[in-house]
């Protein structure tokens, strides 16, 4: 008698969760990635002290955005991996 006072109801079961259907990539991400474009140019030795921070802070800057660039296109690559091969087109006549 003393263990049917401690006795608790038994949970319902637990229905199993419902996985969402796979859903195609964007097509934008799976066109092939464009490489990236070359250094070109050069610029004019700088003669003031005021050029040459001004110089180093333009070179500073172009580094720092091409970095930026670089890990939005390595990011761009691992997104275009979930996407479909791309489909084959029609035949070519003769």
């Amino acid at each position: 008698m003393i263990l049917a006072s401690c006795a608790t109801h038994s949970l319902p079961p637990i229905e199993p969760v419902a996985q969402p259907a796979a859903r195609a990539a964007d097509p934008r991400l799976c066109v092939p990635l464009k490489p990236e474009p070359p250094v070109r140019g050069s610029i004019v030795q700088p003669v003031t002290a005021e050029e040459a921070a001004a110089t180093r802070d333009y070179l500073n800057s172009a580094a720092q955005a091409r970095a930026w660039g670089r890990e939005g296109w390595t990011r761009a690559g691992v997104a275009a991996e979930g996407c479909d091969p791309p489909a084959a087109g029609p035949p070519r006549p003769g």
